[in-house]
């Protein structure tokens, strides 16, 4: 790092969007008794969506919807479920009897109440392969709950590929992993696992419609960027599941379809480049398509590094929140025009209200990363970031953002991340959640 005091984009970001809280009162669904008048508090009710943190809490915990499975070598593994209303996280727990996990266990997919993760059950080693990892999924129902290892993905399928889950009904699901073919024939390979079965299957395809083309000329610096699909996360609506590259545009996959079509959309140019999740953060609301970009200032400092961080050492003087959305049919979608800027913020236009979790310094001179949009219909404006005092330390804080009205809503503490937690992954991803 250079000693002269110089303004840059930071290039790095703290992940659907994710850090760890404190263990704390549950603040899940609880069944009123009969004889009462009115309905419960939205405190004591179940949450209609989440912030799930995917990094999962490996231990043991008395939460509700706690189930038992088996992993390899018939060992007997318990997951359970902290539903929090957001901007508290919420946190999938996983405990083994036979000892530690030998790797942090991952969430790879939520949708309803169904959760795909994968662990690793060996000894400590770092970012084990996917062969050595065993794949589950957990029914998060309060009134079912299950935890099932499902057969080993083909070889070509790495842990951390883009899963998605697409729920069938009748208690059956379909796991459906999009990855680039290195066949010139084709633009994917779409992996299938059909619960029902048990059998995994692989359909070769080529995006039929494909996304427009950018509009201006991409920098020699990121044309390999831009032009490919490099999935950073997905999201699920009705009969579709979306593989999202959040810099350049999004494949929709018909999962109604025998043939699973696959069409483009693109997504609004990018306002500065870096890992994808840490900037950018997209939804499906109401038919629409919402999508959002946060932007921060930050200054070189002279030194070496932060004590306690140990990263060089910066400080933010500010950070903008812009938003865009995508009303058009769904056959009008495949066009740059399509996309109307809503709301450019800068944090220091921000109301910050009077809150019972106070902030260490100015809002806008937090470092602030993971965007996330409200998954209710009703507060689609609402933008969740996670901010930090400074970059990569592990004590943070989810800000809901309220865009329309230019005001912070609310703060919730995230607490410090446990020894060996990743600071600088995806935080949290988003996803609604049956009662």
């Amino acid at each position: 790092m250079s000693c002269h005091v110089a303004k840059r984009r930071h290039k790095y970001c703290c992940c659907e969007q994710f850090t760890q809280i404190q263990e704390k009162a549950p603040t899940h669904a609880v069944t009123a008794a009969t004889t009462m008048p009115m309905d419960p508090p939205d405190e004591f009710r179940r949450p209609f969506w989440v912030l799930l943190h995917i990094h999962a809490y490996a231990r043991r915990s008395r939460k509700s919807a706690a189930a038992e499975g088996r992993g390899r070598n018939n060992e007997i593994l318990r997951a359970s479920l902290l539903p929090n209303h957001p901007p508290h996280p919420s946190n999938l727990y996983l405990y083994r009897k036979n000892g530690p996990f030998g790797d942090t266990p991952c969430v790879l997919s939520m949708v309803d109440s169904l959760i795909l993760f994968h662990a690793y059950t060996g000894p400590e080693l770092r970012f084990p392969p996917a062969r050595l990892c065993d794949f589950f999924v957990y029914r998060a129902d309060p009134n079912e709950p299950s935890l099932k290892l499902l057969p080993h993905p083909p070889c070509s399928v790495d842990r951390d590929d883009p899963f998605g889950i697409f729920p069938r009904g009748d208690k059956h699901y379909t796991i459906a992993s999009l990855v680039p073919s290195i066949s010139s024939a084709y633009d994917h390979v779409l992996h299938l696992f059909d619960s029902e079965t048990q059998i995994w299957s692989r359909k070769d395809l080529i995006v039929a419609s494909p996304q427009a083309n950018f509009p201006v000329d991409a920098p020699v610096s990121t044309k390999q960027i831009l032009s490919q699909h490099h999935t950073s996360t997905l999201i699920t609506l009705g009969g579709t599941i979306a593989w999202v590259d959040l810099w350049r545009g999004i494949v929709f996959c018909d999962m109604l379809s025998e043939h699973h079509a696959l069409s483009g959309v693109p997504l609004p140019l990018p306002l500065t480049l870096g890992p994808a999740r840490h900037y950018r953060g997209i939804a499906l609301l109401g038919g629409c398509i919402r999508l959002v970009e946060v932007d921060s200032e930050i200054v070189d400092l002279p030194g070496t590094c932060d004590g306690e961080t140990g990263w060089p050492i910066g400080r933010t003087e500010n950070w903008t929140i812009t938003t865009w959305i995508n009303k058009s049919d769904k056959g009008e979608r495949n066009s740059y025009a399509a996309w109307d800027k809503v709301t450019t913020l800068r944090g220091s236009d921000i109301i910050l209200g009077d809150h019972s979790v106070k902030l260490p310094i100015g809002l806008q001179n937090l470092f602030v990363s993971d965007p996330a949009i409200s998954m209710d219909d009703g507060d689609g404006d609402v933008v969740y970031l996670t901010a930090r005092q400074k970059y990569m330390h592990p004590k943070s804080w989810v800000l809901a953002v309220d865009t329309r009205n230019r005001k912070v809503q609310n703060i919730a503490y995230s607490g410090h991340l446990p020894a060996g937690m990743p600071r600088i992954d995806g935080n949290y991803c988003t996803c609604s959640i049956s009662n």
